[in-house]
């Protein structure tokens, strides 16, 4: 990885899974991380591991690199091993490859960059089996995450693969038709590792409950707030990403409302606002938490994860 000092342009790995543009302000060797200012003034601590230095790349530094200096790399050290009879010239290096194909919503499906992406994720560049977890098996000690080996938040737009476990950001899968909700684990997903190829995804079922539950765990994260209006903002939000939601047969406008409400009056995963002596038109979550699936064996997990790259960050921006 090289060493990085103070005042060197860097590109720091995000909990998102992108790359984001910042100069390091303080290095501390004994954590191995960086306290690094990015280009909206924010300053986080980012693990040395998530840093890369701007050095390595030949472009300006103000827009994300395309290619990196191909001796920076010993043909066996690189993930996947470089083959010894390739073109210098014309070869890529994975972390550029992933700087290029990475995007919100998912990363690019068709081209070179996806092309080669694909390739490169047949072989995860850290050993699975030395990540220690906690028992729910959401977050590991390492912070490391992902095809890209990034740090990442599991209830923040992150799959998890159902053959090996691991979590994958969104902006790194390949497989997806529509954009994640913050928090929705009702997908089964295969990882390229595990299928040795191609990742593969289906929608899992939804109960109304979990579907309510589901949206506005996604709302509470995007604005901040704990009680939605049911017509304006609820039920605004289902009718608009419904193929997001439950990917099936969409129901009449007025009987969604109505199967909706009854949940959200019924079920002791909300409450209302006339509870609170508010508008009976609000509701919230009792605890802000994603829905639960039908596997978990533990109860709703009120704590969100914090890692050293995502204290105190709004849920749904990174570093600018």
């Amino acid at each position: 990885m090289g060493v990085v000092s103070e005042g060197e342009d860097v590109l720091a790995r995000w909990s998102d899974g992108l790359l984001y543009l910042g100069n390091v302000k303080r290095v501390d060797v004994v954590k191995q991380c960086c306290l690094v200012r990015f280009e909206d003034n924010s300053e986080f601590w980012v693990l040395r591991k998530d840093i890369h230095s701007c050095n390595n790349f030949p472009v300006n530094v103000t827009v994300i690199p395309l290619f990196l200096v191909v001796s920076g790399y010993h043909p066996q050290c690189h993930t996947p091993t470089i083959d010894p009879e390739v073109d210098s010239n014309s070869w890529i290096c994975r972390q550029c490859v992933f700087a290029v194909a990475t995007k919100r919503g998912g990363a690019l499906k068709r081209g070179r960059f996806a092309r080669l992406m694909q390739l490169m994720k047949l072989r995860l560049p850290y050993q699975l089996s030395s990540l220690d977890w906690d028992p729910q098996h959401l977050t590991n000690q390492q912070q490391c995450y992902c095809y890209c080996a990034g740090p990442g938040e599991w209830n923040l737009k992150m799959l998890q693969c159902g053959s090996c476990g691991q979590w994958f950001h969104e902006a790194c899968t390949q497989c997806l038709t529509k954009p994640l909700l913050y928090g929705d684990r009702f997908y089964q997903f295969q990882c390229s590792i595990c299928t040795n190829g191609p990742e593969t995804i289906q929608r899992l079922p939804m109960t109304w409950v979990d579907l309510a539950h589901l949206v506005l765990y996604h709302l509470s994260l995007c604005c901040k707030r704990k009680y939605f209006d049911f017509d304006h903002e609820i039920m605004s939000f289902t009718n608009e990403n419904w193929e997001s939601l439950l990917l099936g047969t969409r129901c009449a406008a007025a009987l969604t409302a109505l199967v909706l409400t009854r949940r959200l009056y019924l079920s002791f995963r909300f409450v209302s606002g006339k509870e609170i002596k508010k508008k009976k038109c609000l509701f919230g979550l009792q605890v802000r938490a994603p829905p639960p699936l039908s596997s978990d064996s533990s109860p709703l997990i009120a704590d969100q994860p914090v890692s050293i790259t995502h204290r105190r960050r709004s849920a749904e921006q990174g570093p600018r």
